[in-house]
């Protein structure tokens, strides 16, 4: 395969599972109904996906050095279809939360195997345009499948509506993984001394970018988490009109990935990092002023949202570009580093929104919060290469 055709493949691998995010959250509603849910169904539903993301990577990354990356990709792609398969028949909420977390860990191997594919593949500018692309998917799906999955569930019901991810995930997997593991044999351009993960965490390099990262994402999966019941509870939208934000959203993502792929040169991704950060918190201090002079209105909350993603959408790439070039040996290792660390901090933050209590107020102390842990990552002078 081509370097090209491994980076759609794994595009399109990050997209299906990544939906598992925010394609169902304008169903919440009609799910927790369905299933006869309490009221801590949503944030636990949310919750679990995550530390299934979380709990198994470094597993995946050892599975990836070992067995090869294409080969895990095609492996978790086919068993998270089949997972989501299981989701759409699910009788009672508990089968569907236990599913979630299966989903989730699932979904992590998948994002850790297209990262250490792309770093296998690409190199300097090239990789930070590659990474630009793996995010603007995930924010297609953060977004657009928002969108796509309210307009399925208005017109049918959550099940099909799940049964629409399962499908395409398991005839990508039988259909193109196949061709990917029997034919496609990597030659890591890294090579060399095996990573030394415990070196890594404690390299200013490595950590001060994968926590900009991190603090942005966070940022995202609390505003997804809590975004479905304020804005259609404290605010009386409907389920179409949450869905329908997903496109603004996307919009505002995109610009800043293409900004990031534009301007990347191999050289500058520190100085662009810091720019970043500086204006995901300007973004969120807006957000904070806004929402306090016009306490009625969503718009004080989603329009500064946009702002922040376009900020996310130059720093996401540009961190894992930045990170990912202190590793010098097998790249899937490195990538389940990034992934624990991002998947640790959206939990931990989702499981302190949720425990606190989410209102508009709480939601945007929280971004605020967020945005300012972010700048100051970028605040060092160790960072610099």
């Amino acid at each position: 395969m081509t370097s090209r055709r491994i980076l759609y493949f794994s595009c399109l691998a990050v997209l299906l599972c990544q939906s598992g995010i925010t394609f169902y959250l304008p169903m919440l509603p009609a799910i927790a109904d369905d299933l006869n849910a309490t009221d801590e169904f949503a944030a636990l539903s949310l919750s679990l996906f995550l530390v299934g993301m979380g709990a198994c990577v470094m597993l995946w990354g050892r599975l990836g050095a070992t067995l090869g990356s294409s080969r895990i990709l095609t492996w978790t792609l086919l068993l998270y279809g089949c997972c989501t398969f299981l989701l759409a028949v699910s009788p009672v909420a508990w089968v569907f939360l236990v599913l979630r977390l299966l989903q989730g860990a699932l979904a992590g191997g998948i994002s850790v195997a297209a990262r250490a594919l792309l770093v296998e593949q690409y190199d300097g500018k090239d990789l930070t345009r590659a990474y630009s692309s793996l995010s603007l998917c995930f924010v297609l799906s953060l977004g657009a499948s928002q969108f796509i999955g309210a307009m399925i569930a208005t017109l049918t019901n959550w099940r099909i509506a799940m049964l629409l991810v399962a499908i395409p995930c398991v005839l990508m997997a039988t259909l193109k993984g196949w061709n990917i593991a029997a034919q496609h044999i990597v030659v890591p351009r890294r090579t060399g001394e095996r990573t030394s993960l415990h070196k890594l965490i404690v390299q200013p390099r490595f950590i001060l970018p994968v926590l900009v990262g991190g603090f942005g994402y966070s940022i995202i999966v609390v505003f997804s988490s809590a975004a479905p019941l304020l804005l259609q509870q404290s605010f009386n939208w409907s389920m179409w009109e949450y869905g329908l934000l997903g496109w603004p959203i996307s919009i505002a993502y995109l610009i800043g990935t293409r900004l990031a792929s534009t301007f990347a040169t191999g050289y500058n991704e520190a100085r662009m990092l810091r720019f970043s950060s500086a204006s995901l918190l300007f973004s969120a201090l807006i957000m904070l002023i806004a929402s306090s002079l016009l306490k009625n209105s969503a718009y004080a909350i989603w329009l500064p949202y946009c702002l922040m993603l376009v900020a996310q959408g130059v720093a996401y790439p540009v961190s894992l570009s930045l990170a990912s070039r202190q590793s010098t040996g097998a790249a899937s290792p490195a990538m389940a580093l990034i992934a624990l660390v991002h998947q640790l901090l959206a939990a931990l933050t989702n499981l302190i929104s949720s425990s606190v209590g989410m209102s508009p107020t709480m939601l945007v102390m929280m971004c605020a919060g967020l945005a300012s842990l972010a700048w100051l990552a970028t605040r060092s002078k160790k960072m610099l290469p």
